[in-house]
């Protein structure tokens, strides 16, 4: 008995999302609307934002790791075969912004003082511009957090 109702319940959720189960297409459209967004895509609804992964980047000087450097962003993209151009390039536009955002953290960042977004920004907008061969894509950053690292005691 237990048995037949584990198996109920776990054919149940497959069931209901079977895209021919007797409903209408309408119905199923309106439940795949409902799904929840993931939280690069509840940022913004417009269609010229393009999200970009979460990116972080090692703060290393002096031989000593002091901490990490976490960006979320997005890239703003109005033009429609730019930003199909960003798609298609996406693993060399994450790389591309990876760099840059090491290149900040290595050179730019100081010791104890808050993350710079302008040259973080620059950096970032250089490289995008670089990779897709055109200006027309905006940097867009969300949130920037510093994680102090660990000194070695002694």
């Amino acid at each position: 008995m237990i048995l037949a109702l584990l198996f109920a319940a776990s054919a149940a959720p497959a069931l209901a999302t079977e895209p021919h189960g007797g409903g209408s297409s309408h119905e199923s459209s309106s439940s795949e609307a409902q799904a929840p967004a993931s939280r690069q895509e509840r940022l913004t609804s417009a269609d010229s934002y393009v999200p970009v992964p979460t990116l972080s980047a090692g703060v290393i000087q002096r031989q000593f790791n002091n901490g990490t450097i976490v960006v979320d962003m997005g890239l703003d993209i109005p033009d429609a075969d730019l930003r199909r151009r960003a798609l298609l390039n996406a693993p060399r536009l994450r790389d591309s912004l990876r760099t840059a955002l090491a290149t900040y953290a290595s050179t730019y960042y100081r010791e104890h003082t808050a993350p710079d977004p302008t040259t973080m920004t620059r950096l970032m907008q250089q490289s995008i511009d670089r990779l897709l061969g055109a200006q027309g894509a905006r940097v867009l950053l969300v949130n920037i957090i510093f994680q102090r690292g660990q000194r070695p005691s002694g």
